[in-house]
Order: structure tokens, then sequence, then C-alpha cells
């Protein structure tokens, strides 16, 4: 089915004149199909850009980023696209950066020049403001800075400091004779006065230097009458001063907002075209572009390329399994996803756990399947599955940015209330509905048969999915002989049989000793791997040759990973019974809340607080025991499950193309 493979790419590599290499780099932005090589890597490739490409691209890289920052400081919003506005032809980088940079000089002048001005006109607004308010200080203290000046053989200083740090002051200070003098006590930073002999001043200041004390900086004249008032006419001064420097720099967003715009997008689509042009190689007079796209759009690209080319482009298509010949190494192909929108939500959750290669099984489908299944078991419940419901289609209404997490909600909101009406829950509630199956708590012992009997599905849905995707890969003899193979699957799956057979009597009417023959002789097999392997000459690691192991060693390496696999297929196996333990939690939450309500409901004028206790317990349920449910789940699909098959490596399909800022052309392997 499609949702299971990647969608079939091919391999492009074009051959175009070296004059037309801003065309077609335009051209391939434009359509935004073709995901980038940097063939450098590859093996066609003879010599990478030349570095008149990579310092243009610094340049341009430092425009814009000096135009983001004149935008910032204009409060200028730029477009979120880079093909917002028209974008210009570009023929010849190094003139297009030239006229971009005159174009912008005056605009950033400008605008330098009238932040300057608003900044100084701020700090002095804020230094008079200040000398204002311990001019005032000062005046209210009654403190007279000219008979200050006037000791001879005292040294004062006032300042501020906090009355916490008064004691610790005290302290630095004791040595010496000093006084310490509180002018405005009431203050929470009191002004104090710090007197000692005039002979002491150099080590009073330098303890001062190194505490929290705050010099004041007023001269005689500042206080009072005449020099308090001059003080305020000169924060008036300064506030209109920074006004108007502030409506200077606000009028200068209308005056270059469209220049300023489309530099931004002129230099942002030259970041984008030579970045791409770094992954291409040259050969003589000629650029090689080499790339990944999906293979139905391959001829629309082609064709697109030699239109711009005049036709002067050779152009190679190759799918993947016939270059994989060429190269040494494996092909890291990109992936593109074909999963249904319904899926998308779950296809975030494979990628955090790693990209898939481009050969294997892609497990969006069969994650999704199961993380719902498990999500319904363990969180059950008719009305708190309609609250996840609800708040999934309010993001989905409401908040369309957010569709993915709307979605999910919204189906985990489906599950909880299919297996709450199995579980005859609603918000706890178990007399308003039927139970049509299985209770978490009543029917423990059967819950947790059922989630073992989940974990044996899994567990071998993951072995059945190693197998096609080794297969697939061309290892064959791991598909067959291997621990997480047919030969490993046998295994798990005679094992158990004879553990039903013998814990459940009656469940299966074949003879244990018959069951236990087979369990033998896979486990044999498996031991043998090694040898099998060798013997038949298919690994070429595992061929006889001189000082090779003995086959004696190699048999003990296959029973070490009998017992490794075994161990790890039981310890698999038993973590799904987390799901009815799970499961029983959550409807044993429900008994304290609603024990806890009915004690409240005892006491006098207990009925608000009842009902509040009971909203309180399913918000607390719902968001708490969501999230733990959602990191359960979690655990199992990705230990249990996706370590039986999931190879990972992959690449995400990244093309080049025009998009929202910060675009850049995605580089990949071979």
């Amino acid at each position: 089915m499609p949702m299971f493979r990647a969608v079939p790419m091919v391999h492009v590599q074009a051959q175009v004149p070296s004059r037309d290499g801003p065309v077609v780099t335009r051209q391939i932005a434009a359509q935004g199909l073709l995901h980038l090589i940097d063939i450098a890597h590859g093996a066609t490739a003879s010599t990478s850009c030349d570095e008149g490409t990579r310092d243009l691209l610094a340049k341009f890289r430092d425009l814009a980023r000096a135009i983001r920052r004149t935008a910032a400081a204009i409060a200028l919003p730029l477009p979120d696209a880079i093909g917002t506005l028209p974008p210009p032809e570009v023929t010849d980088f190094s003139l297009e950066h030239r006229d971009a940079a005159d174009r912008f000089a005056p605009v950033r002048d400008a605008v330098d020049t009238a932040c300057r001005r608003l900044a100084a006109a701020s700090d002095a607004t804020a230094r008079h403001r200040i000398a204002l308010e311990q001019a005032r200080r000062l005046a209210s203290a009654d403190v007279d800075l000219t008979r200050l000046g006037r000791v001879r053989f005292a040294w004062i200083r006032l300042g501020y400091a906090a009355r916490a740090e008064l004691t610790s002051l005290a302290s630095l200070l004791a040595p010496s004779a000093f006084a310490i003098i509180p002018l405005d006590a009431a203050a929470a930073r009191p002004l104090v006065a710090i007197a000692a002999p005039a002979s002491m001043r150099e080590h009073v200041e330098a303890v001062l230097r190194v505490s929290a004390f705050e010099p004041l900086a007023l001269v005689a004249s500042d206080v009072p009458g005449p020099g308090l008032e001059a003080r305020e006419r000169q924060v008036a001064a300064a506030a209109q001063q920074e006004r108007e420097a502030r409506d200077a720099v606000a009028a200068l967003a209308p005056r270059f907002g469209d220049l300023v715009k489309a530099l931004a997008q002129r230099a942002d689509l030259a970041v984008l075209l030579l970045q791409a042009e770094t992954c291409f190689a040259t050969s003589g007079r000629f650029l090689v572009v080499s790339g990944w796209i999906p293979e139905a759009r391959a001829g629309e690209m082609t064709a697109a390329i030699q239109r711009v080319t005049g036709g002067r482009a050779v152009i190679a298509l190759d799918r993947p399994e016939d270059l994989q010949s060429v190269y040494p190494s494996p092909l890291k192909v990109p992936i593109l996803y074909r999963n249904p929108l319904l899926l998308r939500p779950f296809q975030a959750f494979v990628e955090l756990y790693g990209v898939p290669s481009y050969g294997e099984i892609q497990p969006t489908a069969f994650f999704a399947a199961s993380f719902l299944l498990m999500f319904g078991l363990m969180f059950g419940d008719v009305g708190h599955g309609a609250v996840l419901l609800s708040a999934g289609f309010l993001l989905f209404r409401y908040a369309p940015r957010f569709l993915d997490y709307a979605i999910l909600l919204m189906e985990a909101g489906v599950a909880s209330t299919v297996f709450g009406f199995l579980h005859g829950s609603i918000f706890g509630v178990e007399t308003l509905l039927p139970a049509l199956w299985l209770h978490p708590i009543r029917d423990l012992p059967r819950f947790m048969a059922l989630a073992v009997a989940l974990g044996v599905t899994l567990v071998s849905a993951g072995i059945v999915l190693n197998v096609v995707n080794s297969w697939r890969a061309g290892e064959r003899v791991g598909a067959i002989v291997g621990t997480r193979g047919v030969f490993g699957a046998f295994v798990y799956w005679t094992a158990l049989a004879l553990a039903a057979r013998v814990l459940l009597p009656g469940t299966l009417t074949v003879p244990a000793w018959t069951i236990f023959l087979l369990l033998v002789g896979a486990a044999g097999l498996l031991i043998l791997r090694p040898l099998i392997v060798r013997a038949l000459g298919v690994d070429r690691a595992a061929r006889p040759r001189e000082g090779a192991a003995p086959w004696w060693l190699a048999a003990l390496e296959g029973a070490v990973e009998l017992v490794d696999a075994v161990f790890a297929y039981f310890a698999n196996t038993i973590s799904f019974v987390r799901v009815a333990a799970f499961a029983a939690v959550h409807a044993a939450v429900f008994i304290a809340v609603f024990a806890l309500a009915d004690t409240l409901a005892r006491l006098h004028f207990g009925g608000p607080l009842s009902a509040a206790a009971l909203v309180a317990g399913n918000i607390v349920m719902i968001l708490l025991e969501g999230l733990t449910v959602t990191v359960q789940v979690l655990r199992l699909e990705y230990y249990e499950f996706f370590g039986k098959f999931f190879r990972g490596g992959g690449e995400l399909y990244r093309p080049l193309m025009l998009r929202p800022n910060g675009a850049h052309a995605t580089q990949g392997g071979t």
C-alpha cells in the first residue's frame, strides 16, 4: 500500500553551461522539487564550487543580517517568505551585491544616526531623572552639600545602601574610625552618610568600591532651591528631546519600508541561490547539479531545465537500485512520506525516534493503530474522551496552525471514548452505562492476559517487519536465520506455545513434548547460525579464512546470541503488562476522587466542596494521567516494537525552494 512505502525517488544529475548556473538555480528553487546533494562528496564530482561563490555567499549573509538589524531597529516587519515580492532576475551576483549594498548604505546610515540620537537622548533623560530624584531626597533630608564641602578634618561621602547591607558595610569598615548616619531611614534603600577621618579616605573609598554602596553624584549647586528647579527643567527638556528622537526613528519605517523589504528579499534570494550553487561541482565550462526528486515529477524538472538552458543541458535520471551497484556505500535517498492527513501527527512521533531509511517499510500506520489502541485501553472513559475530542475540535476550529495537535487530540479522544463505552465508565461513574467488555479492576487477570497478548502481537509484528525489511535490503540470510528473522520468530512462537500448553491447560491440543522438540530444533538452528552462514559462504565476513575462529567458538557465539534474544523477547512481552496496570490505575484514581468527594459532602456546606473536588480531580486526571499514559505508550512503541525492525539513518526530503526566511539549500549524502 502507498502509505507503507516512501514516495519513489530518482537521482537527477544535470550538466549545464556555467553561464546558465544562476537561471538553472533560480528555476530549481522556483519549482521546489529537487533535494540537492553536495556533489563534492559524489563519485562523479571533479571540482567543488569556486571560492568566489563562497565569498559572495558570505557577503550576502552579512548583508542579510545587517538588513534585519536595521529593520528591527525601526520596528519594520519583513516578509515571511522570499517569494512574497516578485524576485528580480539575477545574472551576476557580484553586481547584485554591489547594487544592493550601495542602495542599503544610506538607509543604514540614516537609521544608525537616528538610533544613536535616540539612545543618547534616552540616556540623558535617565541620568537627569536619577539626579533629580537624588536632589529631592537630599532636600527632604535637609542636607546642605555646601556646608559638608567645608569640613576640613573629616571626609564625608553620601550614597545609598540597602538596610541589610549596612551591617556588612560596618564590618568591612570596622578596623577604621568611621560613622554611618542614615539620613532618610524610612526608605527601603536609605540615603546614608559615611564619615571618617580625612587620613583614612583612601582606605574607606576602597572598601566602598567593593561593597554594594552606591555613591551620590551631585554638586552643591544642585540643591536646594534654584538648583532643584533647574534639575526639573533639565528632565523636561531631556524628555522632550527623547520624544523627538523617538518620533524621528518611527518616521523611518514609512520612509524606507518598501526599499528595506525589497533589499531583504533580494539578499535572501541571493543567499538561497548561492548556497545551492555551493552544492554544485564544476567541470571545465560546465556545472554539475545533482539531487533527488520524486519520480513522478522528474519529467517536469528536466523539461524546465532544458527550457531555461535552451536545450544545452545533459540530464541523467537513475533509480536508487540502479545506482547502488556504482557506489560502494549505501545510498542515502531522502524520504518523502505520503501519509493521509489523519496519520500526519504520528509521523512526527516516528521522527522523534528516527527517520526511516528509504528502502524500509514506513511504520507510521502501524504506530498510529497501536498507539490509539494502547491509549484507549489505558485511558478509557467516555467523559475524558469527550473532553479530549472537544479540545481537539476547538484547536482545529480556532487555531488551524496547530492542526496536527488538533487531529491527535481528536483521535485520542475517540479512542478513549470507544474504550470508555467498553468499560462502562463516564467520568468514572459506572452506573450510567453498562460495561460492554472487560473492567480494568474487576477483570484485572483477564485484562493482564489481554495486555500480554497485545505484547505478543506487536513483538511478532516487529519481527515480521524486520524480515520484510531485511529481505528488501538484500540481507536474505539475516531475514531467515537471524535472531529477529524467521528462525528467531520460530523460537519465540514455539516458546510461547510451550508456555501456553503448560500454564494454560486445554488451550492447545498439541503434545507438550512435540512443542518442546520444535523449540529445541529452532534454538539449535540459531546456535548453529554462524556455522550455517560460514558454510553457505553468503557472508564474506564469515567465510573460512586463515586465522578464522574455530567452529566451537562460533557455536558459542550463537548460543550467547540465543540467550540474549530469549531474555529480550521475554522482557519485551512482559513489559506490556503496564497496559493493564495503567488501566487499573486510571479506574483506581476515580475511586479515590469519589471517596474524597463523599467525605467532603458530609461536611457543613460540603456540597460545593464535593463538586469542586470532582471537577478538580477529573482535570488533574486528564492532564496528568493523559501525559503519563502517552509517555508509557511511546516507551512501548519505541523500545518493544520499533526496536525489533526500525533501522533509521534516513534523511527527510527537503527540496530547494523559495520558502520562509532562513531557507537554505538542502545538502545530503550520496
